[in-house]
């Protein structure tokens, strides 16, 4: 009984599909199957910016692949984040991409998505023809607790960091 209650319920949220053979849980919701990111299966969830610093540098390769795409880049601030934390994590992507890969600036999109239940980063290489993905939040501001954040939010000390770098880290942007 409780596992029909789930399945019904997760049906309709579109995470389990039922069919004649059995339940098969789908890779993506129903709304986003258009909206896949390109380079890794994962989303970022969790990673600090030091520790997702390769799966950058594979978005990066797979930005110079396509010079007539764009990166639209997608971040979400988890149930515990600290203030302003899809905005800081955008900025030191993008800051990393311009300064490490010379990916230029008008080609990135940065979205601050809201909030999910982790943190994460969700990035994708859009061609002009293909649909611009879209943010979708699934956390209500109100039940984000907000904690410390962390002493150097893009990994390294700021001394240590190109004048950009630093400047990006400013409150105001």
């Amino acid at each position: 009984m409780i596992t029909s209650v789930i399945l019904i319920t997760a049906g309709l949220a579109g995470l389990v599909q039922i069919n004649s053979i059995g339940v098969k849980q789908n890779e993506w919701p129903a709304d986003q199957t258009t909206q896949r990111p390109i380079v890794d299966r994962d989303d970022g969830g969790g990673s600090s910016f030091e520790e997702d610093k390769p799966r950058n540098d594979r978005f990066a390769d797979e930005m110079k692949r396509d010079n007539t795409a764009d990166a639209y880049i997608i971040a979400y601030g988890g149930l515990v984040s600290y203030k302003n934390e899809a905005r800081i994590r955008l900025s030191c992507i993008r800051d990393y991409l311009i300064t490490a890969h010379n990916i230029s600036r008008s080609r990135l999109k940065l979205i601050d998505g809201g909030y999910r239940p982790e943190v994460s980063v969700q990035l994708f290489v859009v061609k002009p023809e293909d649909p611009k993905p879209t943010a979708f939040p699934i956390v209500n501001r109100k039940a984000v607790q907000l904690r410390k954040p962390p002493k150097h939010v893009c990994g390294k000390h700021p001394k240590s960091l190109s004048p950009p770098q630093r400047r990006s880290l400013s409150p105001g942007e």
